[in-house]
């Protein structure tokens, strides 16, 4: 099978990083033809991976997320007569740390199953909030496949002949993965996930890339990771950290490249010495440690904390009826001098509310705020 891979990249750095080197080897030795779209005018760190692995490079404006660069691709930069002559045209992104396993593995198996488009995973049904938008499941476009059927048809060009560049990460979702879907379903192709060959059930709006990673790289041999997965706000983090000690255990991939990831996400601007782990500064500048808060961000950071092999005081929350775990109240903590206290609260201004609440026991200084993480805030 002839495949054409449109890959896309994005980084502040202008950086072809080691994970991405590797994806792209990868996807080289299968045979693939790669044409490699950077969202920025030039490569400044990685330029010879590049060049060796790809077969044409762009470079664009950060315009329309990755549908945009996608769109460009196709109806200009190689066009439509250059994307007919392939048998399979695969849509990926720099999402994701892999492959863990071989990805010509994962092709073979697509190839045998029925279906027209293909996705390393997919979702059921839900809805995204404020506003409520209500969605059907579908195939995650991280990574999508489409054969030579839907590459020639008058929908799938019209698609991307109309598609309108999103101007925030909702839009890119709705209007390109969504859409897509919605689109190829409505006119009978017939689409597929890697993980739905093992009949894995999921529930309203769960996201197996978050809330399963580690059963389905080690009991499913999905060959990738999202890096999403990684970020302290995931629902599944602890499972993400079954996952790194088991592909560490394993020698199935550089591990220091997600633990980097990992650990940088804490980063502070003018909290160390260029990107770093800001928060392992703050541990190391205070005897003792309280965790504020007990949900999702806050659990996992407990989580966090023995993986590192660090010790905290506690869980502090402002209404203790609400815990499911052992917590005390702002009253109840033991705060000294020495004493810091992490704000395990995503959104900016209720951080900075609480913040101001405990102000009162402690300076400004003995204070860490999650949401003073830019890696680690929500997307618009």
């Amino acid at each position: 099978m002839e495949r054409l891979c449109i890959y896309l990249t994005y980084n502040k750095e202008k950086k072809i990083h080691e994970y991405i080197g590797r994806a792209l080897q990868a996807l080289k030795a299968c045979g693939v033809k790669l044409c490699l779209v950077c969202n920025y005018d030039q490569i400044v760190e990685g330029k010879a991976c590049a060049d060796a692995c790809a077969d044409w490079i762009f470079y664009r404006e950060n315009k329309g997320y990755d549908s945009g660069a996608y769109k460009d691709v196709i109806c200009s930069y190689l066009g439509w007569e250059e994307v007919g002559k392939y048998d399979e045209l695969l849509l990926v992104n720099d999402s994701f740390f892999g492959f863990f396993y071989p990805i010509e593995d994962t092709f073979r198996l697509m190839e045998e199953t029925d279906c027209d488009f293909w996705g390393i995973t997919g979702q059921e049904a839900g809805e995204y909030r404020n506003p409520t938008y209500v969605f059907e499941a579908h195939i995650h476009s991280y990574f999508m496949a489409f054969d030579k059927k839907i590459i020639a048809s008058e929908i799938f060009r019209y698609f991307w002949e109309e598609l309108e560049y999103p101007r925030n990460f909702r839009e890119a979702i709705v209007r390109f993965e969504l859409e897509i879907n919605k689109r190829l379903k409505e006119n009978g192709f017939r689409g597929k996930s890697y993980i739905d060959l093992f009949q894995i059930r999921l529930k309203r709006n769960e996201n197996p890339c978050y809330s399963m990673s580690s059963e389905l790289i080690r009991r499913y041999g999905m060959p990738l990771l999202k890096k999403k997965a990684v970020l302290i706000r995931n629902t599944g983090f602890v499972h993400m950290l079954e996952t790194l000690e088991y592909l560490k255990e394993e020698a199935l991939y550089p591990t220091e490249w997600i633990t980097r990831y990992l650990e940088n996400q804490f980063y502070v601007e003018g909290m160390g010495k260029n990107v770093c782990n800001s928060l392992e500064i703050f541990y190391q500048n205070h005897a003792d440690i309280y965790i504020y808060g007990a949900g999702v961000c806050g659990r996992n950071l407990g989580y966090y904390f023995a993986y590192k092999g660090w010790k905290h005081k506690g869980h502090i929350v402002t209404d203790k009826g609400t815990a499911d775990i052992p917590v005390l109240s702002l009253e109840e903590a033991e705060i000294g001098p020495d004493t810091g206290i992490l704000i395990s609260v995503l959104d900016g201004a209720v951080s900075a509310e609480i913040a101001a609440h405990i102000g009162e026991r402690c300076s400004r200084e003995q204070l860490f705020l999650i949401s003073d993480c830019p890696a680690v805030r929500l997307p618009e």
